[in-house]
C-alpha cells in the first residue's frame, strides 16, 4: 500500500450523521468529576435508527453543579423524568433511554498536532422529548438468547471502537 501525504482532506472527521435532530438513545454513562471536583456523567449517545443505527453519534455531559443543574433537569425532562418535583437518578437509570437530540458540527483545530477536527456536539438547549421512545426502546431490549450489549440495535457495544 503506498501512502501519498498530499492526499486527502487535512482534517480528522469524527461526525457521523450531519446537523440535524436525531432520536438517540443514551448507550452508557461514566461517571467523573469535573474541574471544579463537581459531579459530571459523560452520556455515550447512539443512533436508534437507519443504516447507523447502534453507533455513537456524540457524547454529552451532565454537569451536577449549580450553573449546571438547570441543564441536568432540562435533559433528564426530555428522557422522560418528571423533574417538577425532587428525583434520585442513578446513572443506570439512563440507559437504553431515548430523546430528540439536536446535533451541530464544529470544527477545531488540535492542540498538539496542529490538525484540524470535526466532531459533532449538543448545544445547550439541544434535547426534547421523543414521541416514539416507547417504540424506539421496545426494538432496543434483546429478545432470549440475545448476546452482546449494545441494545440489540445495530453494533454490539461490546464492538464499538471507543
Amino acid at each position: 500500500m503506498q501512502i501519498d501525504p498530499d492526499q486527502g482532506t487535512g482534517i480528522d472527521d469524527y461526525v457521523i450523521v450531519e446537523e440535524g435532530t436525531y432520536p438517540l438513545r443514551v448507550d452508557s454513562v461514566k461517571v467523573t468529576r469535573d474541574a471544579s471536583n463537581e459531579p459530571s456523567w459523560m452520556l455515550r449517545l447512539a443512533l436508534v435508527e437507519g443504516e447507523r443505527a447502534g453507533r455513537t453519534a456524540v457524547t454529552d455531559w451532565l454537569n451536577f453543579s449549580d450553573r449546571g443543574m438547570h441543564r441536568v433537569r432540562s435533559i433528564l425532562g426530555a428522557l422522560g423524568w418528571d423533574v417538577s418535583v425532587p428525583i434520585e437518578v442513578e446513572p443506570e437509570q439512563l440507559e437504553g433511554l431515548v430523546a430528540n437530540v439536536r446535533l451541530i458540527n464544529q470544527e477545531s483545530t488540535h492542540a498538539e498536532t496542529g490538525r484540524s477536527q470535526r466532531r459533532s456536539r449538543v448545544p445547550y438547549d439541544g434535547w426534547s422529548p421523543c414521541p416514539d421512545a416507547d417504540r424506539f426502546r421496545e426494538m432496543a431490549e434483546p429478545g432470549p438468547g440475545a448476546a452482546g450489549g449494545g441494545g440489540g440495535i445495530g453494533l454490539a457495544a461490546d464492538a464499538m471502537p471507543f
